[in-house]
């Protein structure tokens, strides 16, 4: 609280805030490049539900850095007991935290403006930069259709969604449209992301199983042109939808390599550890196969079983390895 105060002082003393009753509002039109983050113009913006009209700022469009109260939480300053404006605590604790620029700085489409233009603004005024090299707006999610909100009901928690579909589906659902569009949380598009990890959970899992039934060891290499598309396409501007059709391209030439009559198990490998470094770059965690030495004996004997012709005792083989999960 020492820096905030500290920090909305300066402002005052330089002249990009002043104070009235108490309260320091910021002016706007100290900086001349307000609007940058959400590409407006002071001239073309109306004051609205978004900004609060009040007759002792100056300007509709100055905002609040200190706002005057003898209720709730308060502390003591230069303008009297109150409390700051959430735009300034922000920018103060990166300062605090980062000493200067940050790389990144997200949030929801709704903050943009005003909320990270104001956090602009001071940093602007007093430290003549934008905080962050680049500033991620993320829109919004809806359920069934519907823009999730408290005041409609319809709020479903991370923790709940994980806990009920999983991390790995969670994350593959949230990453299978661009961070710029709505995602939409519904049973359909829960059960399409659930057809579409379980493909390429599916294509690891058999490759996994091959290459340790043919006692062949994952040396840990890549094949570098999957990898490098992928990038290319997470290096614009997270094109997660790009990047999906780089996997499911990779998946495919992994079912065919594993369908050959005689496997090319360098490239399968390389083809497998490539998917799972796309799907460790998205969080997608994926468990892998490990298979026993109980567990190698029931594949033998499932193979040998089906040359014999002993359809019975193959089915039965064959269950216990889908009891197990590796059918």
């Amino acid at each position: 609280m020492e820096e905030i105060i500290e920090f909305i002082d300066e402002l005052v003393k330089t002249g990009h805030a002043y104070v009235v009753d108490g309260d320091v509002y910021f002016r706007v039109s100290s900086v001349d490049k307000y609007g940058q983050i959400s590409n407006q113009k002071i001239e073309d913006l109306q004051a609205g539900a978004r900004i609060e009209e009040n007759d002792k700022k100056e300007s509709p469009f100055d905002f609040a850095l200190w706002k005057q109260t003898d209720m709730g939480i308060k502390w003591d300053s230069p303008w009297g007991k109150g409390r700051p404006g959430w735009h300034t605590e922000c920018v103060v604790m990166i300062q605090d935290e980062f000493h200067g620029m940050i790389d990144i700085h997200g949030g929801g489409m709704d903050l943009k403006f005003p909320h990270h233009e104001n956090e602009v603004a001071q940093n602007e005024a007093l430290h003549h930069n934008s905080i962050a090299n680049y500033w991620i707006h993320n829109a919004m999610i809806n359920i069934d259709g519907i823009k999730m909100s408290k005041s409609l009901g319809n709020v479903t928690w991370a923790k709940d969604a994980i806990e009920k579909l999983g991390a790995p589906l969670v994350r593959w659902l949230m990453n299978s449209v661009s961070y710029r569009k709505e995602l939409n949380f519904s049973d359909d598009t829960i059960a399409a992301a659930k057809k579409e990890l379980d493909k390429v959970f599916n294509a690891l899992k058999q490759a996994e199983i091959k290459y340790q039934l043919a006692n062949i060891t994952n040396d840990g290499h890549e094949d570098s042109t999957s990898i490098r598309k992928f990038l290319d396409e997470m290096d614009d501007d997270l094109n997660t939808p790009n990047a999906y059709t780089v996997i499911f391209d990779t998946v495919k030439q992994l079912n065919n390599s594993l369908r050959q009559r005689e496997i090319d198990f360098n490239n399968v490998i390389g083809l497998t550890n490539s998917i799972l470094a796309m799907l460790d770059v998205l969080g997608v965690e994926y468990k892998h196969i490990n298979l026993s030495s109980e567990d190698i004996d029931d594949f033998n004997k499932w193979n040998d079983a089906k040359k014999e012709k002993d359809f019975a005792l193959a089915d039965t083989y064959r269950q216990k390895l889908i009891d197990k999960g590796l059918l």
